[in-house]
This record gives structure tokens, sequence and C-alpha cells, in this order.
């Protein structure tokens, strides 16, 4: 495990800074039943060799979170500085893409529900993108929350649907597919090692459907606890391993990094199962 002390986290190297494990890379390292783990393409990511890419949907995800939470001018600025929000071409130049208008929708959709009495935006009430540190069986963690309220810890998310039901050896709901479960056992640890108290996790979301779906769920203590469980010692030592050098990466052979790196050293027998 590290043996030097973690350099103090900031919002200018909080994301930069590799002194910590977080919830992010432990996905990325042991997946979730809706993500697949790869050790080579974690290790290579955190190495600094491999960056995801990009996509549309964590843009959008971002684009809510400040329409929701951020000043005008916060928004006006994160326009500014994501120029792929907009169309370059035709007649929708400079107007922005379709997937970015859902955004909007998705913003509305909270406010009307506070507009019509709802308690949706009140749990987006409180200490805003949070950052905590801890440690887990002696290995230094950070965690940035969305929401660190009076009382309760929540996480603002969207989501294709909050009622579909996906399978992966079984079936799950968005929070477990997508191991926030996890997410939000860290983050409680985190915060009661940081001001001694347990508080509540939940889970704000809002679908990306037409017209917008919105919740709010309270993953239960029991679940958070089992989550937290999941995080063994054992479990945590070979990702400290896999970054010292100790340990030899699994390929999974079937993400982009492994099929990047690829070398075919003999024939194989193609199989369908």
């Amino acid at each position: 495990m590290p043996t030097t002390r973690p350099t103090e986290l900031t919002e200018s190297n909080y994301y930069e800074s590799r002194d910590y494990f977080s919830v992010s890379m432990l996905k990325q390292f042991l997946g979730a039943p809706g993500i697949k783990g790869c050790e080579a393409r974690a290790l290579a990511e955190w190495r600094g060799d491999y960056q995801r890419p990009a996509t549309d949907a964590l843009l959008l995800g971002s684009y809510v979170d400040v329409g929701l939470t951020g000043t005008e001018a916060e928004q006006v600025r994160f326009k500014e500085d994501h120029p792929e929000l907009f169309s370059t071409r035709g007649a929708t130049k400079g107007q922005l893409k379709s997937t970015f208008r859902k955004a909007d929708d998705m913003v509305a959709r909270a406010l009307q529900d506070r507009d019509d009495g709802g308690v949706f935006m009140r749990f987006l009430e409180g200490d805003w993108q949070r950052i905590v540190t801890g440690e887990i069986h002696g290995h230094p963690f950070k965690g940035k929350l969305d929401v660190l309220g009076d009382g309760f810890i929540c996480d603002l998310k969207t989501t294709e649907s909050i009622t579909k039901k996906y399978y992966a050896d079984g079936w799950y709901d968005f929070i477990h597919y997508w191991g926030y479960d996890l997410q939000g056992a860290v983050y409680q640890e985190l915060v009661y090692q940081t001001t001694g108290a347990r508080l509540p996790f939940y889970i704000a979301a809002i679908s990306k459907e037409t017209p917008c779906d919105l919740g709010v769920y309270q993953v239960p203590q029991d679940e958070l606890d089992q989550a937290l469980e999941t995080l063994t010692p054992e479990k945590l030592g070979r990702i400290q391993a896999l970054i010292d050098g100790d340990a030899e990466p699994e390929r999974c052979g079937r993400c982009d990094w492994c099929r990047q790196t690829k070398v075919i050293k003999a024939p194989e027998i193609l199989s369908v199962v």
C-alpha cells in the first residue's frame, strides 16, 4: 500500500491526482454488473497511456448538472468551454445539437417538479461538488460529492430510464447495474470518516425519455454495507500491486485498449461460445 502521504486535493488537481483510489477507478479495474472491467485498460488509464473517449452521455450529464445547480454565468461559461454542444453545419449551424436540447428538457422537468411542489430540487440543495478523502483498508480514497446536504448525501444521475430493468447474470435496476450502490457506500464512508456522521445516500435521477421521468431514491443502508464489504483487502491489494508494478494485469481481450494493443502470436480456433 502507499507509503507516502497523499497530496491535498483541490478543484484544480482533483482529477489529475493519482495518490488516491476512487469509485470510477475501481469500476475500471473491478467492473460492475453493467461495466466490463479490464485490468490492462484500467492500469493504462492510471498511467496516462490510455484516455477514455469523451462521450455525449458524459457531456449531457455535465450539462444537466450545471443547468440545475450552476449560476447563469457558470451556464454561459460551460457552453463557451464546450463548442461540441453545437452543430457546425447546415441549417442548424450554431444551434444546440438534438442530444443537448434533450438536456434542456431534463433541466426543465426538474424545475417543473419544484414549481409543482415536488421535492426533487430539495435534494440538490447543499454543499455542491464537495471533495472528501479517507482510507479503506489502508488505501487513500477520494470522492467528489454532487451534494452534501443537511443530513444526507445525494448524487445527480441522468439515465436512459429509471424504470428499465437490465440483465447481467441476473436482473438489476439502473442503480445497481451501474454500480451506484458502491459509489454511495464509498461516499458515505468517506463522509463518516470526515464528519463522524453516517448519512443516508440518495440518487436523484432524470431520464432521457420523452417526456422525461424523474425520481429520488434512497439506497438502503444494508445495501450500502454489502457494497462496501465487496472492497476486500485482497481486491484493493491486487489493484495496488498492479499500480506498483508487482503484478501483471489481466486483459479482457474485448475492450478498445485490448484491441488496440493486441499482438497475434499464433493462430487460434474461433468459437461461437
